[in-house]
């Protein structure tokens, strides 16, 4: 379950968008604070602190720890399945920790940057671990840049049943080229390519029918591919608009496409306000059949509402402010920036989302508090 819920705010979040041009990397430490609810009583609070080390004039080392506190809506009433043992499955209102750890060893020389590192994450029946590398190249004078980046991961789940594996591998390949086409305008070009394989379903996804009960299902092997265009212009001098697409489609038959629309102003020398807009949709999985249609002689099955058609719309607003040096005496204020992000969601109508959280539809709520300070 804490997979699905950290799934679920990944998928509900604006997708991470690579930058405009490669940025050098920073020496400085970032608080984080991470909220997120929605109606169907899930919680994740989650603080972390990222930190970015000078070493030397080109190398940087950089780690980010945090605490995921995670909060997981009670399913529907099942009874367990027959000869699998019982399933504890009684989370509602009960608490599970996830502990995110990552570190990375940056290279940046004149055109150059290099970043490669890991990332390991512990819970209770999930241990993810991944290997990490993305390298940039910035050229005419830096009105053009291209990217690689390729990231591996080594998961196991760690389940209250038998699996038909408890392997899960993900591996992801990023290739971008960005161009500035005028003083005021950029463009970049996004590609990615995408492999999952081992147990792909979540192991607490269980269907209950009069008939016969049954834990869900998929192919044991994923493909995709992600095609993806942002353009940002300025407005006027304060004002910038950033408009972003993504196309992605997949062997489990599933396509999707997102818009995303953001514009930025600057209040005042200190003060920078956003809003947001997010829409996405997407069809259903080849294997995935109204619930009351399985039968026990179905090889796949499919209960998580992610793998039907839906369609969300996300609306958001963000701030940054970096304090005044009269409240920031001690510090140096041009070395302060708070990050104020809060974001509001909402599916469209779905059986699925009944079936597991008792509404019809999930609306929630994603803040985030960030506060860098630069060294």
């Amino acid at each position: 379950m804490t997979r699905k819920i950290l799934a679920l705010l990944v998928a509900c979040m604006l997708i991470p968008i690579w930058p405009v041009f490669a940025e050098k990397p920073r020496d400085g430490i970032t608080y984080i604070f991470d909220f997120y609810a929605d109606n169907g009583s899930n919680r994740v609070i989650a603080p972390a602190v990222s930190l970015s080390k000078k070493l030397t004039d080109t190398y940087y080392l950089g780690t980010k720890v945090g605490v995921d506190a995670i909060t997981s809506a009670t399913k529907v009433s099942q009874p367990a399945p027959p000869a699998a043992g019982g399933e504890d499955e009684s989370e509602g209102g009960n608490m599970s920790l996830r502990v995110p750890v990552s570190l990375s060893l940056t290279c940046d020389k004149d055109n150059d940057t290099l970043t490669t590192g890991g990332y390991y994450s512990y819970e209770r029946t999930y241990t993810g671990r991944s290997l990490f590398a993305a390298y940039t190249r910035r050229m005419n004078l830096n009105n053009t840049a291209l990217g690689i980046g390729f990231s591996k991961s080594f998961d196991n789940w760690i389940p209250d049943h038998q699996l038909p594996t408890d392997r899960r591998s993900e591996r992801s390949l990023d290739l971008t080229a960005t161009q500035l086409l005028s003083p005021k305008m950029s463009v970049q070009f996004t590609y990615s390519a995408l492999r999952s394989d081992g147990f792909l379903a979540q192991p607490t996804d269980l269907l209950v029918t009069p008939a016969f009960t049954a834990y869900a299902q998929y192919p044991d092997a994923r493909t995709g591919n992600a095609y993806a265009v942002r353009l940002v212009t300025l407005l006027n001098d304060p004002t910038s608009l950033h408009v972003y697409y993504r196309f992605y489609r997949d062997d489990w038959h599933i396509r999707s496409d997102t818009v995303n629309l953001e514009l930025y102003r600057d209040i005042s020398p200190s003060v920078v306000l956003g809003t947001r807009y997010r829409y996405y949709r997407q069809s259903k999985a080849y294997f995935a059949k109204d619930l009351d249609l399985y039968t026990p002689n179905d090889p796949l099955i499919a209960v998580d509402y992610r793998m039907y058609a839906f369609q969300s719309n996300t609306v958001g607003l963000m701030a940054i402010v970096r304090p005044s040096r009269s409240f920031l005496s001690m510090f140096d204020a041009d070395k302060v920036k708070l990050k104020l992000s809060a974001d509001v969601f909402t599916t469209s109508r779905q059986e699925n989302i009944q079936y597991l959280y008792h509404t019809d539809r999930l609306t929630g709520v994603f803040t985030t508090i960030a506060l860098d300070y630069d060294f």
